[in-house]
Order: structure tokens, then C-alpha cells, then sequence
């Protein structure tokens, strides 16, 4: 464990070391030629270049709209008429990834989805409390089955979706759910 946490420190340090090696030339270079304003610009852009990831993932949650929102449902085939409010957005992780957000939509789009889910062929009447799509399904196959089902519970009205993927890539649950007392959408992304 101890030669794990050395090699990665490691490798951050050397990193560091070529980011601020590169940012450093960017300004001294062409300083020395007499063109301080242009190293003054290059540097800018070469820390832009590599802070905009770092960034990015950090303010992952922010950077979160309503588009985003739309085409997460597309990819199932829900799509919202009327207008919604994101009410939240969590994002966790990286190789066991979770994204959770919650809509506050309107009655009609919620009788839509509520009728979509009881009419859907993947219906289930009846479904143990604890119930889990993944529980007698492979992790991992090489023909990518998709999974679905839709069910009620006592809280909601549920579609769930499961995606098998190849060996070393996580496979893929997304789980819908209508609140049956509220006008409440919330969705989850489990990658894990």
C-alpha cells in the first residue's frame, strides 16, 4: 500500500513540476526576445489549457442545465412539455460514479410519464420491497443487453434501466422515479 501511495504522489508531483515548467517557459521565452506582453498572453493560455479540465469537474455540479436535463430523459424517451425546475443536482466519484437530480414538474407532465409507466410492456404488477434490477443479471457481456422495467411501490411510480458493458467498463443503471404524492422527478445514474 505504501509503494502505491509514493508512485502516486509521485506522478502528481512530476505533473505539477511539467505544468508550472511549461507555464514558466510560456512567460520567460518570449520575455528574453523582448516580447514580455506575448509571454504574458501564453501564459494565460497555457494555464487556461490546463486548468479548464480541473475546473470543469469541479464545478461539474454547476455547470448543470435544464438541456442537460432534457437529453438525459431523451435517452429513455421522456420528454417534458411543460416547463420544470431542477430542484437538485449531486454528482459523486469517478471510477464508481452517481448522478442524482431532482425536477419539480408539472401535473400534466406527471400524469403523462405516471400513464407511460402503467401502459409500458416491461410493467410489474408485483415486485419484492428490496427489489434490484442487477440482482440475476451478469455484470459484464459483450453483446450490451439493456434491461428495463416499470413498477409502482408505495412512494412512486418506477422505470428502471440496466446496461450490461464489456470487461473493465461499468456497467449502467438509470432509475426514474414519479412521486406519487408530489409533482416530483427524480432520477439516478449508478455507474459503478
Amino acid at each position: 500500500m505504501d509503494s502505491f501511495l509514493e508512485f502516486w504522489l509521485l506522478i502528481i508531483l512530476l505533473t505539477i513540476i511539467f505544468v508550472g515548467g511549461l507555464i514558466f517557459l510560456a512567460y520567460w521565452i518570449p520575455k528574453k526576445y523582448g516580447k514580455r506582453k506575448l509571454g504574458i498572453g501564453l501564459t494565460i493560455l497555457v494555464t487556461l489549457i490546463f486548468a479548464t479540465p480541473i475546473l470543469s469537474f469541479v464545478f461539474e455540479d454547476f455547470l448543470f442545465f435544464k438541456s442537460d436535463v432534457k437529453e438525459i430523459l431523451n435517452e429513455h424517451g421522456i420528454e417534458l412539455n411543460d416547463d420544470f425546475n431542477l430542484k437538485s443536482n449531486e454528482m459523486t466519484g469517478i471510477s464508481d460514479f452517481y448522478h442524482r437530480f431532482e425536477l419539480e414538474i408539472s401535473e400534466n407532465d406527471k400524469r403523462k410519464l405516471t400513464k407511460w409507466i402503467l401502459k409500458s410492456e416491461g410493467y410489474k404488477d408485483s415486485l419484492p420491497d428490496m427489489f434490484d434490477i442487477r440482482t440475476d443479471k451478469p455484470r459484464y457481456s459483450d453483446s450490451k443487453q439493456e434491461f428495463i422495467v416499470t413498477y409502482q411501490n408505495k412512494w412512486n411510480y418506477v422505470y428502471e434501466y440496466y446496461k450490461q458493458n464489456k470487461q473493465g467498463y461499468s456497467p449502467t443503471l438509470d432509475r426514474i422515479s414519479i412521486s406519487k404524492e408530489k409533482y416530483k422527478l427524480t432520477f439516478e445514474r449508478i455507474l459503478d
